[in-house]
């Protein structure tokens, strides 16, 4: 449990969180595959890792609102990274599966990804790492509770 004292601890904590995520998106967008968002990415990886979704179970995984999933899923069909597909048996359900152009922007994307990682944290020992790892799982977990 966090007490009074540790207010300036805290104020500095959030201070150099926003420093840290806003350099490295920064330097994500750098890197960035052109023509998709970090938005997208995500989006792309949750389908991929499914094989198929659709835009209410996409939505309902990444706990982002169904328009917001809907946009973001018409751009990349506009773009030719994800197809929609009816179902058979049920016309109603619309499948999202990644494309093959889909796949190669989300590999080319992870490696990206990947690389800004490993430049900014590749410095750390891997007891750091792993203590950043725990603490950032501890946050995760307290802040799935209140779900």
């Amino acid at each position: 449990m966090i007490e009074g004292s540790l207010s300036p601890s805290l104020e500095r904590l959030e201070i150099t969180l926003q420093q840290l995520i806003r350099r490295i998106h920064e330097k994500m967008e750098i890197l960035m595959v052109q023509g998709i968002t970090g938005s997208q990415f995500f989006v792309m990886k949750k389908i991929h890792e499914k094989g198929k979704m659709t835009v209410s179970e996409v939505a309902n995984e990444l706990n982002v609102s169904l328009s917001a999933i809907t946009a973001l899923t018409d751009r990349l069909y506009k773009n030719g990274l994800i197809k929609r597909d009816r179902d058979e048996k049920d016309r109603r359900l619309v499948w999202l599966t990644i494309t093959p152009q889909g796949e190669k922007t989300l590999q080319d994307y992870g490696v990206n990804r990947q690389e800004v990682f490993r430049k900014y944290l590749g410095d750390l020992s891997q007891e750091d790492l792993s203590s950043l790892i725990n603490i950032c799982d501890k946050i995760l977990t307290s802040m799935k509770k209140e779900s």
